[in-house]
Parts: C-alpha cells; structure tokens; sequence
C-alpha cells in the first residue's frame, strides 16, 4: 500500500511537470490565429465567406481559451484543479484543435487550387510542428495531429489537385509515424522528468539530512561542553574559555561546604537537586555571554570573569556567596536545608602573564584557606602585602 502511494505520487509529480511544460507553450496558440488568418484570405469569396467565419471563430475561440488557461495555471486556479484535471482539459482542448483544423483543412483542400493547397498543407504542417512540445503527454498531441493528417488526407481524395491520392497517402502515413515518433519523443522526455525529479528528491533528502546532521552536530557539541546534571559548563568548556581570555581576569573556586552531610542526611536525589540549584545560582549570578560558570566535579564550581578589576571581582565573589546563602529561603522544595559555599578567588592585572593554570591553583588554595577560615566566606588569593577578604 505505501509503495503504491508513492508511485501515485511520483506520477501526479511528473504529470504536473508535463502540464507545466505544456501550458507554458500555449502562447504558441497565437500562431494558430495567424494561421487561420492567412488561410481565410486565401480562400474568401462569396460562397465560402460565411463558412470560413465560423472556422475561424471556432480557431480563435480556442486559442483564447489555451491563453486563458495558460494564465489561471500560472497563478494555480482553481485551485481544487489536479494535475490529472488539467491533463483531461488538454486533451479536451488539443482534440478540439485537432478537429478544427483537420475538417477546416480537409474542407478547403477538397475544392482548392494549387496555391492555396500549397498554403493550407504549409500552416497544418506548421501547427503540428508548433504542437510538438505537447509528446510531453502523448494522449493530447495524438488527439491533435492525427484529425488533422486523416482529415487533410480525406479531403485530398476528393481534391481535384494533380497526385491527389499520392499526396493523401502520404498524409494518411503521417498519423501513424507521428504517434511512433511521439511515443519515442515521449518517452524520452518522460525519462529526463522523472530523472530531474528524483534528481529534485535527492537534492531535498541530502539537504534534510543535511540539517539533521548539523542539529545533531550542535547537540554533540552542546553536550561535550555541558555538564550533565547541572547544565553549567564543564570542565572543558571552562579549559577553552579561560585559554581565550586576555588581560585582566578573575577565577573563582567555588566549594559547597559540608556536602557530604547533606548527601547523608537527604540522599543523592536531593543532593543532586542542591548542585543545579548552586549551579544555577552562579549562572545568575555572572554576566550572560560574557563570563562562564562551570562544574568541576563533586560540589566543586569555577567562575571566570573577563575584564573586571579585583575589587569588582571581589563584589562578584561576595554576592555569589550570599545568593547561594540565601537559597534554602527561597527553594525550600528544592534545598532541605541552609547551604554555604567557601570561595576563592585569584585575579590577573592587564599587565600580568599568568596562565590558566596559575590562576586555578591560586584560587584552589584561596578557597582552602576560607574553608580553614571557618567556611562560607571568600578568600582572594595573598600575594606579597596583601591580606584575604572575609
């Protein structure tokens, strides 16, 4: 059933590429006007005139319907048209062509002169050479061409011109040769259509998968930057942001103190849910897109802050250690009980050259010191005649 439906479907799109092909040409059908035209010229007089009206009615009449059509197809009205509909109008519309020129012709080859034979054979050649386009789909131009060489033929039998049966014959011949040679046209070009649309299919499969390759892409590369259980930035993340910062930086330590407890007294679930809400707490606590807050591991943190002075950094520190403080008032569901964090801090001046590395191990033995301080305070890194802050 499903290999059915696509093979309808493949259908339906290759039929409605043969439509396209097909009324994209029906501004051909102009011709058809100018071919009438010369023909009631050459053939007006008194006795004809009034049948040669009603022809050339009937020609013009289906040339502005081909036109028409051509334009609501372009714009697709109406809209509840298939392609399958606007195939069986074509047929409608070639077979009536068809007939008006094979019995118009056939009419006025059967009482014509040499000349205006000459003329009325070179514009129904010249019409079924002008239709030729429509071997996109054969029914349309088999119900064009074959009343017009029958109808020519027919009408060459009962003509008085010299070799009028020769001339019939050959006529007669043409219909037959022309659905051979459309067929071959036909499926030549029913071929290339189905090859440009698997072309069309292939194309749009590479691009989709394409763009799941790329989200899949940028998911892989989202998770090996992010911790897991806290959705900060993980330890590489924070590696391949703090070796892009230049100038005057800060690196913070952060340590919950007395986690271990907590996981005892409340189990891992809960301490699990204390670490997002810490990490969460330092994530709101920086500046987005512009600093980083990651985990290191267990209830260890880091926080890189770019561009600010020590002083800042310290206010920084500060108020990252109250915020978390302040945590177990305002995420009772999610922290059982009150929770402190011990921090250290390091800084870099503009003109220092100190490494990532120098500015984690400062900031790791800051952040023992406060913890040996009494915990939940921070402590910045001493450098030669400087003292912590508490």
């Amino acid at each position: 059933m499903i290999a059915g439906s696509a093979e309808k479907e493949e259908q339906d799109a290759i039929l409605s590429m043969r439509m396209d092909a097909m009324l994209h040409s029906s501004p051909a059908s102009f011709l058809s006007v100018v071919g009438g035209i010369f023909a009631v010229y050459a053939y007006w007089s008194p006795s004809t005139a009034p049948a040669l009206l009603v022809w050339l009615t009937c020609i013009v009449a289906i040339s502005l319907t081909n036109l028409g059509a051509t334009i609501l197809y372009a714009r697709r009205y109406p809209s509840a048209w298939t392609a399958q509909t606007w195939a069986r109008f074509e047929n409608i519309m070639h077979l009536l062509s068809g007939i008006s020129w094979g019995l118009g012709g056939g009419w006025m080859l059967s009482f014509a002169d040499e000349h205006q034979a000459v003329l009325t054979l070179a514009i129904g050649l010249a019409a079924v050479t002008v239709s030729i386009p429509s071997v996109v789909h054969l029914p349309a131009y088999n119900l064009f061409h074959l009343p017009i060489f029958w109808s020519y033929a027919i009408g060459l039998v009962f003509s008085s011109l010299q070799f009028n049966w020769l001339i019939a014959s050959g006529f007669f011949l043409l219909g037959p040769f022309g659905i051979m040679i459309g067929r071959v046209l036909g499926d030549q070009i029913s071929t290339a259509l189905r090859l440009s649309l698997e072309n069309k299919q292939l194309a749009q499969r590479l691009e989709e998968r394409s763009a799941e390759l790329e989200a899949a892409n940028r998911e892989l590369e989202i998770e090996s930057h992010t911790d897991p259980l806290t959705g900060v930035a993980n330890r590489r993340r924070l590696m391949n942001f703090a070796r892009a910062v230049r100038g005057r930086c800060a690196v913070m330590i952060v340590d919950i103190d007395h986690f271990k407890s907590y996981n005892d007294s409340f189990g891992h679930v809960a301490g699990d849910a204390c670490l997002a809400a810490v990490a969460e707490t330092l994530d709101r606590s920086i500046r987005p897109n512009q600093d980083l807050a990651a985990r290191l591991g267990g209830e260890e943190f880091a926080v890189v802050l770019v561009d600010v002075s020590a002083e800042a950094a310290a206010e920084q520190a500060e108020a990252i250690r109250a915020n978390v403080e302040a945590l177990q008032a305002t995420h009772r569901d999610r922290v059982r009980r009150q929770v402190t964090v011990s921090v250290g801090l390091s800084t870099r001046d503009a003109n220092q050259q100190k490494p990532l590395s120098v500015l984690m191990e400062e900031a790791d033995a800051a952040v023992y010191r406060a913890k040996a301080a009494g915990r939940n305070r921070v402590c910045l890194h001493e450098t030669p005649g400087q003292r912590h802050v508490a």
